[in-house]
């Protein structure tokens, strides 16, 4: 596959390069990261967020549906040198970027939601959204540690809560 021309150009946009799609991918998503980090709480702007991750969603299909029969085997027996070849083709790399683009977004949509339930100030979102933009899953994961701090537990949901948004009154083991 590498140097075909499926991955020279690939389906959006008529044609569209790679390295185009790449740009698009790389700066695109800045003005829904705006939204999620001051207006998490309003449905219009979330609604435009979560557009805009429908449609990465999409540009991730049409980019992996022409090879999924080149995909199938590497993720049926994968072996790094194999997945490792694969994402240092040009479709690989720009299918992973969508990736993490969409995958970072989706983690800071969430966390923009769960801190504004939990009743944070924006000096949260401020605090925590960057290094999810710029590392993802690292971010997330400070999140998450100032999220079990704050609520004295660790859950992933808002289990125990009571119909306020409270935390009920149980002890929890």
């Amino acid at each position: 596959m590498t140097g075909s021309k499926r991955e020279k150009r690939c389906a959006i946009g008529g044609g569209m390069s790679l390295e185009s799609l790449f740009q698009l991918l790389s700066f695109a998503p800045g003005p829904f990261w705006l939204l999620i980090l001051f207006l998490p709480g309003n449905r219009h702007a979330m609604l435009a967020v979560d557009g805009f991750l429908v449609l990465l969603a999409g540009v991730f299909t049409v980019l992996t549906i022409p090879v999924v029969p080149d995909l199938l085997p590497l993720l049926a027996e994968p072996e790094f040198s194999s997945i490792r070849a694969f994402l240092g083709t040009e479709l690989g790399f720009v299918g992973s970027w969508n990736h993490m683009i969409l995958g970072d977004l989706w983690i800071g949509r969430w966390v923009a939601r769960d801190s504004l339930r939990g009743g944070k100030p924006l000096l949260v979102r401020l605090l925590f959204l960057p290094p999810i933009l710029f590392f993802g899953p690292l971010g997330a994961f400070l999140y998450l540690v100032f999220r079990m701090i704050s609520r004295r537990r660790f859950s992933l949901t808002d289990a125990g809560r009571g119909p306020d948004g409270n935390h009920e009154e149980r002890i929890e083991s």
